[in-house]
């Protein structure tokens, strides 16, 4: 979104609710919009060349994949839900709300979180719309809401039973995405020029993090160790995955395919994300559509045992689980929660 205007459109913070509605006919549509995990529109960056890639409607990629062992997150009375963050015990939070098409929805979406079997909502103060992203072992939660619905985002902690603001400095917005054990939080946030950046926050103190010569520099998950996962986009439109250790970023991308985005890493170093060429589902271009473990620098496909997914994406993983959210060929947006595969299910589906 670098040197863009934000307009929301449909909210993978807030995911719930999106009402995509019909797999869209054929060809590209004029009209379809770049879905973002953080619910702002995606556009060419101004210097970007015209991407190279051409999504097709409702369309999958190929591949022998490992099925999972998953269970679906369906808050009471709400049509829609999804999932964003997991800890160790299996607390979760998220966000439900109405299906409806975006972005009529998108103010009208709440937070959550499940603990023991209970929903209970989660919601800032005030808010117009509020998405919890993150939780740590020691039930730390972090998200961001938008307090008079004129897109600009705060984020904020919260601890037992009281918020508190999390604000990159000198920033129009602020939306944090994770949360690991030792309290830092990573996130991004718009520059006084509207211009978006990544960032690190430990000890109090804000660090700003860009990937050379990229825009839209997205983190997304941090492990114990300090080490970062997330996504940036090239200067042709193209997202790539990046590992942030120790100062130094390393691109990641799935063989053979046009997008790549990391997601989240565990302790023990493995990641989860999504990859693909682009699928329009309801006027809606996912940029992703499909999910991948990343371990030991061997890639292996992920799918849900389900016949109707036309996108599956990944959030926040610890241990061996993770969360994330499906979308039907109706449009219509679930939550999940999924544990890894054995190691002796993942060399059965190799043939090994």
């Amino acid at each position: 979104m670098s040197k863009h205007k934000r307009t929301i459109v449909i909210s993978f913070l807030s995911l719930l609710a999106a009402g995509l509605l019909a797999v869209s006919g054929q060809g590209a549509p004029a009209t379809a919009r770049r879905a973002s995990r953080f619910g702002f529109t995606k556009h060419a960056n101004a210097h970007a060349r015209q991407a190279r890639h051409n999504p097709k409607p409702g369309r999958k990629l190929q591949f022998e994949s490992v099925t999972l062992t998953y269970g679906l997150i369906d808050f009471p009375r709400s049509p829609a839900s999804n999932a964003f963050g997991i800890n160790l015990k299996g607390d979760i939070v998220g966000g439900y709300g109405p299906q409806a098409p975006p972005p009529a929805y998108y103010f009208e979406t709440t937070g959550y979180s499940l603990k023991t079997n209970t929903y209970r909502t989660l919601a800032y103060p005030g808010a117009t719309y509020s998405a919890p992203y993150g939780i740590n072992d020691k039930g730390v939660i972090i998200g961001f809401y938008d307090l008079l619905g004129d897109q600009t985002f705060r984020g904020y902690m919260y601890k037992g039973t009281e918020f508190t603001n999390i604000d990159y400095p000198g920033a129009q917005a602020t939306a944090p995405a994770a949360i690991n054990n030792s309290d830092e939080v990573i996130g991004i946030y718009f520059d006084s020029s509207n211009v978006q950046h990544g960032f690190v926050l430990e000890k109090g103190v804000y660090t700003s993090i860009d990937v050379p010569n990229s825009y839209d520099t997205e983190p997304w998950g941090i492990n114990s160790k300090g080490v970062i996962v997330g996504t940036y986009y090239d200067f042709n439109n193209i997202q790539h995955g990046f590992v942030y250790q120790s100062g130094q970023f390393t691109t990641v991308d799935y063989p053979g395919t046009t997008n790549t985005v990391l997601t989240s890493i565990n302790d023990a170093g493995q990641i989860v994300g999504t990859y693909g060429d682009g699928v329009i589902v309801a006027g809606n271009e996912w940029d992703t559509s499909n999910i991948f473990l990343l371990d030991q620098g061997t890639f292996t496909p992920l799918a849900l045992p389900l016949g109707d997914i036309q996108v599956t994406w990944s959030y926040a993983m610890t241990g061996n689980q993770f969360v994330g959210f499906y979308v039907d060929s109706t449009g219509n947006l679930f939550g999940y929660v999924a544990q890894l595969p054995s190691g002796e299910a993942i060399l059965a589906a190799r043939g090994e």
